[in-house]
């Protein structure tokens, strides 16, 4: 199948690719190490490019109605994520929640 219309499966993005498939991260020709859960995010913001997305919509997108939160889960993933990608990949929208910018900086 598709990945919403892409006919290829890879998402490219500043210096980094990604595969939804096999569920890597390729930045610079390396793989860059990520825990399952700091995939799904980078996964949820790479899909909704351009939007600035709140805490409560990211949380929504990956935990089912069971799951306990952290409150201050989806931050720590966001900062694991600008360690390992560069921290220009991943906007802050003061008050409002996080994004990344359609064409990379």
């Amino acid at each position: 199948r598709r990945a919403a219309g892409r006919a290829s499966p890879t998402i490219r993005y500043a210096d980094f690719e990604v595969d939804p498939a096999a569920r890597t991260v390729v930045r610079g020709g390396r793989p860059v190490d990520m825990s399952p859960r700091e995939f799904s995010v980078l996964l949820v913001l790479l899909q909704a490019r351009g939007r600035v997305l709140s805490r409560q919509q990211i949380e929504e997108r990956l935990y089912s109605w069971q799951s306990a939160i952290e409150s201050n889960a989806v931050e720590v993933h966001i900062h694991h994520l600008r360690r390992k990608l560069g921290s220009a990949c991943i906007q802050t929208m003061r008050g409002v929640g996080y994004f990344m910018p359609q064409e990379p900086a």
